[in-house]
Parts: structure tokens; sequence; C-alpha cells
């Protein structure tokens, strides 16, 4: 079992010779099998120091741009240890832009429905790719891990398509009739990928919340998103 020394500080204010607490602040300073020390430790390996300041309170650790232009203040990351895991938050349009989008044409609504938001993890893709072979033969490409995909394409092309345009129909498959279709748990191994459930996070409601309890899944996800944050600013 992994040892864990933690600095607690504390402050008081005194009134009539009441002393009352203010705030604590908890920091992890020694023993890192814990998550929140080792998204730490990724983080200070990938140089991310080097472009973001550090705010630690009791409830969270905080990253913000060290030279930020007008109006880009706010955090870009954010660290949050609980029961359920370390829970990080990232601004809404880094992380949706950077996950895979399962969707459900509805021509009724002229819009999608959406099945399964998914990260993939880096080391997984090719097992991602081989899992969606066997579900949706040749939906994606080899490599394609972002972005918006239909699984009623033929019905999106039918839609949208000219009258007089000449579409081969056959490269264009509905691989589900219907969103109810559409059942995830039937996949079996997830070990590839994690869903994401895009939940707000109340106390930064410009980024999503995501908990992850598991440290071999947290190192590529930190790793991930921090490289891009770091090349995106």
């Amino acid at each position: 079992m992994s040892k864990i020394i933690y600095d607690v500080i504390q402050r008081f204010e005194v009134e009539n010779g009441v002393p009352r607490l203010v705030s604590t602040n908890i920091q992890v300073i020694e023993g890192g099998e814990d998550l929140l020390s080792l998204a730490i430790s990724i983080l200070a390996k990938l140089g991310f120091y080097e472009k973001f300041d550090e705010n630690r309170t009791s409830q969270y650790i905080g990253y913000r741009l060290k030279n930020p232009g007008k109006g880009a203040k706010r955090y870009q990351l954010v660290l949050a240890q609980r029961k359920e895991g370390l829970c990080i938050s990232i601004p809404k349009d880094v992380l949706t832009a950077n996950i895979l989008h399962l969707t459900y044409f509805t021509d009724d609504e002229f819009t999608y429905g959406l099945l399964a938001n998914l990260w993939i993890l880096p080391s997984q893709e090719d097992r991602f790719y081989e899992l969606m072979q066997t579900h949706y033969p040749n939906l994606l490409e080899l490599g394609r891990t972002t972005g918006f995909v239909s699984l009623n394409q033929r019905d999106f092309v039918i839609y949208h398509s000219d009258p007089d345009e000449d579409i081969n129909l056959n490269n264009y498959h509905n691989y589900i009739n219907s969103p109810e279709e559409f059942d995830i748990n039937k996949w079996g191994n997830n070990s590839c990928y994690m869903v994401i459930d895009l939940l707000e996070d109340k106390l930064f409601p410009y980024t999503y919340l995501i908990c992850i309890s598991a440290s071999e899944v947290l190192e590529e996800f930190i790793t991930y998103f921090a490289k891009i944050l770091m090349e995106k600013n």
C-alpha cells in the first residue's frame, strides 16, 4: 500500500479572541500513486508548467495560461480528487473537437441525434477499429477517432442529395434503422474507449467534467489533452 503525505494549510480569522476557520488548503507533497499526484507528475514531465500557472484550493487545482490574451483568463484545465476518482474539467470546445460522436440522422428534425460520445485511447486505436469493423463494417477509416459519424449514412445522403445528382447509394449504409437499435453494451469489451457523457461542470460551466478511476486511462487522457492544450495556446 503506497504512502501519501499531505501538506495541510489552514487559515483562521480571530475576532474578539475567538478563532474562526477561513479556509483549508490540502496539497500532496509526497507519495505518488494516487491519481491526483499521477496527473500532476505527467503534466510536469510534459512541460505543462512552462505555459500554465497552477492555482491550488481546497477543492481543486486549476491551470491558467501564464500570458493570457484579452478575455482568456479562464482555467484551461481543472483537477479535483473525489471518491469516484480524479475529475478533470476541460473547455467544451476542446473536448468535443477531440472525441468521436456517433449519431443518428433524423430527417423530421433536420438534425443529428447523439447516440454516444467516445474518447478512444491512443494506444488502443487499432483495437477500436477492429471493434467497429465487427459491428459496423467500413463505417470508419483506420485511424479516425474524432468527429461526427452517422450510423444511418444512406438516409442522410438521400435526404441531402440533389434529385439529378448521380450517387451510388451502395457506398452508403444504414447500420441501424432507428436510434433504439443502438446499444453500446452489446459491444462487449470497452477497454479501448471511454464513454464521455458531456456533463457540464457546475463550478466552471464553460467546461465538461470527466471522472477517471483507472491510472492507465488517466495517464493517456492527461497526456492526450495536455498536449492539445499546450499546442492550442
